[in-house]
């Protein structure tokens, strides 16, 4: 199963989010992916300007562990949810030696209930939003009071970690997952704060919200997380120290890629083979014409060299060959996706390529031209495609092993496509227009805008799916993402 999202991530970068679930714990599950995006020719974004390193280049993937989905009643009470799990940890990591496998587990336990709770308050504020004012008051209060225990059980170990004889950089720990916890809860509070606001919720009702809110920025304040010597820097330092954090914690879910080139050994061989041929056929020649002429002969030295000529071109030749035919067969790279461990947890490919409009498959063509401002877009005006194929393998044998949660069962693939080099040839943003009102002429600026279209087919379990989604932007980025419905195909 496949879930997906398209989103603006900043001025010029788009962000494509694809959840990917482990559905097999006996058999590596597979998915196949391919994005096309539909370019405008004005913006010259071809195969002669826009190489495969320049792509590569503005790509940017990461893929990490999705969070387990948990109720704030079952951090608190599950005997085998992250909060007891982290407090077994600090137990452990005090009363017996601080070995380094002790450590590592203890900061891992730190980290992961940091990364759930995050998780669950998200998925808790996106469940408050879509309920109705007369729904919140009970279920608000149950959350905030839920919340406040969990902090408070977190905060009740931390002397025992600070209290203890080891080292520093442990203590650390804690303290930095405690700050974690507060960013979090904080920013949630705030935003339901605001969305009971916009509900014109009764003050009496928002009560036990705005204080929650006072208690922990007071808290904030005590243990001086967001303290700073020179108020000048004050915001610009708190987001990055926050954004530091944010990566820290939340680190624990990401995997790491091992990058090669597909079919490396292959291609290294081919031209092994290409370079046999071609000696095999200079060689032949030179043996020939010292048997007709001899040997220090001016025509066995032409043949020398005429042999030498074609050697060369011949194991060019092959050589270009197999690099044009390679794509149908082999993928641009080979990455290995791997845990903290360097567990083997899966394989992805990628391979990009221009291609031809007239090589697109039936359905893709129907879903490019479906809603078009033009009938005639494609023919009128003309476009670039760039195809970005995707195919992804996990492995279910050590998935999620070594973070011990056995709620984990998906992988999230985010994937950022950087779209500053396409605004180059673009015209300015705004641009003057006449019009004639009441026998008057009047001059509008309006603003200049291009499409960037993209079309993504997905092979899941249940067959064959389609999305489809237009970018408007110009020259100073992305102006917004708009979802085209597309029919049952």
């Amino acid at each position: 199963m496949i879930e997906d999202s398209v989103k603006i991530h900043d001025n010029f970068s788009l962000e494509i989010k694809s959840i990917y679930e482990n559905i097999s714990k006996r058999k590596k599950t597979k998915y196949d992916t391919i994005t096309y995006l539909f370019i405008p020719n004005g913006l010259n974004i071809n195969n002669q300007t826009y190489s495969n390193s320049k792509f590569y280049n503005d790509v940017k993937v990461y893929i990490r562990y999705n969070a387990s989905e948990y109720l704030l009643e079952e951090i608190i009470n599950l005997k085998t949810g992250p909060l007891n799990l982290f407090i077994k940890s600090v137990k452990r990591i005090v009363k017996e030696k601080s070995s380094k496998k002790n450590r590592l587990d203890f900061e891992s336990k730190v980290k992961m209930l940091g990364a759930i709770l995050n998780n669950s308050l998200k998925l808790k504020a996106k469940y408050f939003k879509s309920q109705k004012q007369s729904d919140l008051q009970l279920s608000d209060q149950d959350f905030f009071i839920q919340l406040k225990e969990i902090l408070q059980i977190y905060r009740t170990q931390i002397p025992l970690i600070e209290n203890s004889i080891l080292d520093e950089n442990v203590k650390n720990i804690i303290k930095l997952g405690d700050e974690y916890l507060s960013n979090i809860s904080n920013y949630y509070a705030i935003q339901l704060l605001e969305h009971f606001k916009k509900l014109s919720t009764e003050k009496s009702d928002l009560k036990i919200s705005i204080q929650f809110i006072k208690e922990e920025q007071e808290y904030r304040k005590i243990q001086n997380f967001d303290a700073s010597r020179d108020d000048d820097y004050f915001d610009e330092i708190l987001l990055y120290k926050r954004s530091q954090l944010k990566k820290y914690i939340e680190g624990v879910l990401f995997l790491n890629r091992d990058i090669r080139k597909d079919g490396a050994f292959v291609e290294q061989s081919v031209f092994a083979i290409a370079a046999g041929l071609a000696m095999i056929f200079s060689t032949g020649i030179a043996f020939y014409y010292q048997q007709v002429y001899g040997n220090f002969t001016l025509p066995f030295f032409i043949a020398l060299v005429v042999g030498y000529m074609f050697k060369d071109r011949i194991k060019s030749s092959i050589g270009q060959l197999f690099i044009s035919k390679a794509s149908s067969f082999f993928y641009d790279y080979k990455i290995k996706i791997k845990d903290h461990e360097n567990n083997l947890i899966g394989i992805t490919k990628e391979n990009f390529a221009f291609v031809p409009f007239e090589k697109l498959g039936p359905k893709v063509k129907r879903n490019r031209v479906k809603n078009g401002y033009l009938d005639a877009d494609y023919d009128f005006y003309g476009e670039q495609i760039i195809q970005y194929k995707r195919k992804i393998e996990i492995y279910p044998k050590k998935f999620g092993q070594e973070i011990s949660d056995n709620r984990l069962k998906s992988l999230v693939d985010i994937t950022r496509i950087n779209f500053y080099r396409f605004v180059a040839q673009m015209d300015d943003p705004k641009k003057s227009y006449s019009i004639l009102k009441k026998g008057k002429i009047i001059n509008r600026v309006g603003n200049r805008i291009y499409h960037i279209n993209v079309v993504q087919k997905f092979y899941t379990e249940k067959g064959i799916e389609f999305k489809r989604y237009r970018v408007i932007m110009n020259r100073k980025g992305i102006k917004r993402i708009e979802t085209i419905a597309l029919d049952m195909l």
